[in-house]
């Protein structure tokens, strides 16, 4: 929530010329606080940077991305930036939250090594300091924990408990357990399933009694959801602060009437069953959940809405009824089964972007048969789709999500946005389209996905059958899973589908008994068994019923530490799991706890590993200088010494060469043709090309599993999403944001694979060679998975001198030998360059990759030096600009 500050003016004044006075302790930290008054700082000497505008956002103010609030602007002041305001009474920001400072056009800057207050790469506010307050959980009808931080009173009078209804439960025994937690006992029974509040009057003290402590130990490990199993179906929900559940059967999806009502039974653990002696394929159905009227709660008695189940295996389009289907029979394992973390590449594809331009039948295009159609050609004769995939080399196929997710309504959209010219260039004016960020249920195979005119639930053997295609091509599949908020809450909506109406305080965190979140909501895995077990269900479930070899976990930072470690057991550790470590939660609590936040020196699972991207390539967020906005790939010099620190797996958060995953460009943000794209940033016609071949050397010959984004080997650039904000709204009054080629979720032409430049050759309006760079990546993948390759496919550290660096006085220009059996040179100079006195290990060498071609068969051509390198000598090597080598010894 925002919230008014006041700049003050004598701060400013007396720093004109002179400076503010702040110690070295307070520039470190990036903040002051005097009396009543705090002031933020930026300095420039500490984060070696000079920016054209500073910003602070945090948890104090939800994480405002906005740049031009003025009240969040710091002023510069000599060399640093100033930011004060009133904090009287912590009204602003309030003891350990957590903060970070943006420059320029919106670029995250994470906290300096100096800095003595951070946590999961963020700053803290008084990080060691904590208010008088008050912490109220129900426990059961009898007991509530309290935690007194400050004066505690144990005379019971001293508390007083109140209910929703406003109703006043007097206290009858108090008894301290350790320094704070205190037992209250209330003087008659409390209903656990309603809204509570403490009070200690004399201290101007009130919590809201949460449900944590009878919620962290309801557990149940029945299959929830509805199963069939030897003809007999049973249903079983799991919402435990219902008074009753509901179950209603019908015939079609589009009836209004059900034709059986079954008033469920609850068990002890709060799973709500039903049981039928018969096999109910293809029944729908849906839920009422009734419960109090309290505040917070969205049961049937306050919102009259039906309830779709967060475990079926069938939901047509999200909206409305879902549908009872039998279990799928899995694809085959892999052959020679999974691959090794650090062997993995992985290619990340939307089921629609690849087949959306596929000439296959109008019934399977932008659908999952379209993905593994074989024998597609386009009209140069080059293979495109599945073939094309298989060509390329890649030993994981990366799919975007695949989960049921949330569209908006057709008719409302067309009606909408059918003769909107942007809508109709973007390609979305007749559909909504997405790239599936918003699971609405995480069990159901997205029903878009399925052949046109096939019934609900046939694509669960669509995609059974895909993973199959590529298993039996040695091809492993994960799915991207979206398990941190839910798509009952995007874009600023607040619609019911399933966990809302359920029970939004159980499945989902809250402050106030409200949402919070940047996403609309966050999911809650901590203190929540039940959605924890959500999580785990899923990912076991995908396994079980469709073959599947791994997920990559998207904003895994909100899902807690013990969570993610129970989940990588209960799948089985040969399974590939990546995810995003950066966005942590807006709940203070989870934050705090060490056993639940985690960032990436204490990740439990590999991690995208971004210091190596920036700068190999440059940042994600901005694009404004070739020279400083494509890292040592594009000129700037300043990155070599990461650029080696990424190579060798030597940043601080690397444990292993399987913490991190390496990466040029994924969905998010520009594609890596138009951060080459020359001065327009605009890779549709005109890439730098050698640059974007010493980036792709860069990320090929790091230590480690590596993931690439779906058509950066074909130059795939999205600057056909013009980059502006536009803000659209449907008749029935949904948000639509769409940002450009910057994020292109809900473009749609902009996210087509363009297949007709597949082996297309320079043109007059167009010097992309598309032919080439194919060829390059698909050499740089037989490459790293050839013998040769295997110096980079290591699982654990590196010994010392792994990579011997050449590093020549120009930073343009680096050089390493790999393990004594690979050997690269660099430079990414305008000019030709010279690496003198190159002592190589005695043997022969033949170089495998120029600019040109990659070729470990027979090697590739070279006009400066022989292809051969005779080793153990000192001898001088020629480079020319922009320029990349590579030789393996014989």
């Amino acid at each position: 929530m925002k919230k008014s500050i006041l700049i003050i003016a004598y701060l400013l004044l007396a720093s004109i010329g002179f400076g503010q006075s702040f110690t070295g302790q307070q520039v470190k930290q990036g903040y002051a606080v005097f009396s009543d008054e705090v002031s933020f700082i930026f300095d420039e000497g500490i984060y070696n940077q000079k920016p054209t505008k500073v910003v602070v956002t945090g948890s104090f103010r939800g994480w405002d991305t906005n740049m031009d609030n003025e009240e969040w602007q710091l002023k510069k002041i000599g060399g640093q930036w100033i930011l004060t305001f009133n904090n009287k009474d912590f009204k602003v920001i309030s003891p350990q939250a957590e903060f970070k400072f943006r420059i320029n056009e919106g670029e995250w800057l994470s906290p300096t090594d100096v800095s003595p207050n951070t946590n999961a790469g963020n700053l803290v506010f008084m990080q060691n300091t904590i208010l008088p307050g008050l912490k109220a959980e129900l426990k059961n009808e009898r007991l509530i924990w309290a935690n007194v931080v400050g004066e505690r009173p144990l005379d019971p009078k001293a508390y007083i408990i109140t209910s929703a209804a406003g109703d006043t439960i007097k206290v009858k025994g108090v008894l301290p357990n350790e320094a704070t937690s205190t037992l209250i006992l209330p003087e008659t029974p409390l209903d656990k399933k309603r809204v509570y509040y403490l009070h200690i009057p004399s201290q101007k003290l009130s919590a809201l009694c949460s449900y944590d402590g009878w919620f962290r130990e309801t557990f149940s490990t029945k299959e929830l959801g509805a199963n069939i199993d030897n003809g007999k179906t049973s249903v079983r929900l799991f919402a435990p602060r219902a008074t009753l559940v509901k179950l209603y059967l019908y015939k079609d999806k589009d009836d209004t009437k059900a034709y059986e009502v079954i008033d469920m039974k609850e068990d002890e653990d709060g799973v709500w069953e039903a049981f039928f002696d018969k096999d109910l394929h293809g029944v729908w159905y849906d839920f009422t959940i009734h419960g109090h009227q309290d505040p917070g709660n969205l049961f049937y008695e306050t919102t009259k809405a039906h309830v779709s189940d967060p475990y079926t295996r069938v939901s047509d389009d999200t909206w409305g009824k879902c549908r009872i289907w039998h279990r799928t029979t899995p694809a085959t394992p892999l052959a020679s089964g999974i691959p090794a973390m650090e062997d993995v590449i992985a290619y990340e594809v939307h089921v629609q972007d690849f087949t959306d331009r596929l000439p296959v039948d109008e019934s399977i295009k932008g659908r999952i048969p379209a993905v593994t159609k074989r024998g597609l050609k386009n009209s140069k004769g080059q293979k495109i789709g599945f073939d094309y995939l298989l060509d390329l080399g890649i030993n994981v196929v990366h799919l975007m999500p695949i989960q049921e997710y949330l569209h908006y309504p057709t008719d409302d959209w067309k009606a909408s946005f059918e003769n909107d010219e942007y809508m109709i260039s973007q390609g979305v004016s007749e559909e909504n389209y997405q790239w599936g960020y918003r699971t609405s249920h995480a069990m159901a195979v997205e029903t878009r996905y399925r052949t046109v005119g096939k019934e609900p639930g046939e694509e669960r053997n669509e995609f059974r059958d895909l993973v199959q295609a590529f298993h039996d091509e040695g091809v492993a599949v994960i799915i991207d899973i979206v398990p941190n908020h839910t798509a009952e809450n995007m874009d600023g909506n607040a619609w019911i589908f399933n966990f809302n109406g359920i029970d939004k305080q159980y499945y989902y965190r809250t402050k106030d008994l409200e949402h919070i979140g940047d996403y609309g909501n966050e999911v809650k895995t901590e203190n929540r068994p039940m959605t924890q077990r959500w999580l785990i269900d899923q990912c076991q479930y995908y396994i079980k019923e469709f073959g599947i070899d791994g997920f990559r976990i998207d904003l895994a930072g909100q899902v807690d530490q013990q969570t993610l470690i129970a989940l990588k057991e209960a799948i089985g550790q040969d399974k590939i799991v990546y995810g995003e470590p950066w966005i942590g939660s807006n709940d203070p609590e989870f934050e705090a706890n060490p056993s639940w936040d985690w960032y990436k020196e204490d990740s439990p699972i590999t991690f995208f590993q971004d210091d190596s991207r920036s700068a190999y390539k440059g940042p994600v967020f901005k694009l404004t200088d070739p020279l400083t906005d494509r890292g040592w790939a594009g000129g700037k010099t300043s990155d070599r010494d990461a650029v080696m620190m990424g190579l060798e797996n030597s940043n601080k958060e690397d444990k292993t060469p399987n913490s991190g995953i390496t990466y040029l460009d994924i969905h998010d943000n520009f594609t890596l043709s138009d951060q080459f794209g020359g001065e327009k940033f605009d890779g549709r016609t005109s890439v730098d090309q050698d640059n974007y071949k010493i980036a792709v050397t860069l990320l090929y010959t790091s230590l480690g599993p590596l993931v690439t984004n779906g058509g950066s080997e074909i130059m795939r650039s999205k600057a056909d999403a013009p980059l502006k904000e536009v803000v659209k709204t449907t008749n029935k009054g949904y948000k639509v944001y769409m940002h450009g080629y910057r994020d292109t979720y809900n473009h749609r032409t902009a996210n087509q694979y363009a297949w007709e430049t597949v082996g297309q050759t320079p043109t007059a309006g167009n010097t992309n060679d598309y032919k080439n760079m194919f060829a390059f990546w698909k050499g740089m993948n037989e490459f790293r998975l050839s013998e040769y390759g295997k110096v980079f496919r290591i699982a654990d550290k590196a010994p010392e001198g792994y990579y011997q660096f050449i590093t020549p006085k120009d930073e343009h220009q680096l050089g390493y030998i790999v393990d004594q059996k690979v050997f690269v040179l660099l430079n990414t100079g305008d000019t030709e360059a010279t690496f003198k006195n190159v002592e190589l290990p005695a043997g022969n060498w033949k170089l495998v990759a120029n600019n040109d071609a990659v070729n470990i068969q027979k090697g590739v051509k070279d006009l400066k030096n022989l292809k051969r390198l005779k080793g153990g000598s000192s001898q001088d090597i020629t480079i020319p600009s922009v320029g990349l080598k590579i030789w393996v010894k014989q």
